[in-house]
């Protein structure tokens, strides 16, 4: 996806994420509506699954639902992950939302 197709903006975000699918992922970015997370392996498109990270800053870990949107590979031995976060808990949602407004 390009970026002048996305409806929210992105920040860089470099976190380790706990994956219910797998063990670890490393973020690239963030937004409202999503993270971008780079794995050896791609992810399987329609996926949803439970992902737990810290956000800097923030002493408690934010837990979301994502679901796979797109993958790409991002060199010889990573994939980049679109993950849409799906049925959003409005606590976690929020502390998103106050994060990027931070940031931004």
């Amino acid at each position: 996806m390009h970026e002048d197709q996305r409806r929210c903006p992105r920040i860089s975000l470099d976190v380790v994420v706990n994956c219910s699918t797998r063990a670890i992922a490393h973020s690239k970015d963030i937004s409202e509506g999503g993270i971008c997370l780079i794995t050896e392996e791609p992810m399987t498109l329609g996926k949803i699954f439970t992902l737990e990270f810290s956000l800097p800053g923030e002493p408690a870990k934010v837990q979301l639902f994502g679901k796979v949107a797109w993958t790409r590979p991002a060199g010889a031995n990573h994939h980049e992950n679109g993950i849409t976060f799906w049925d959003v808990d409005p606590k976690n949602g929020m502390r998103v939302t106050k994060f990027l407004r931070n940031e931004i």
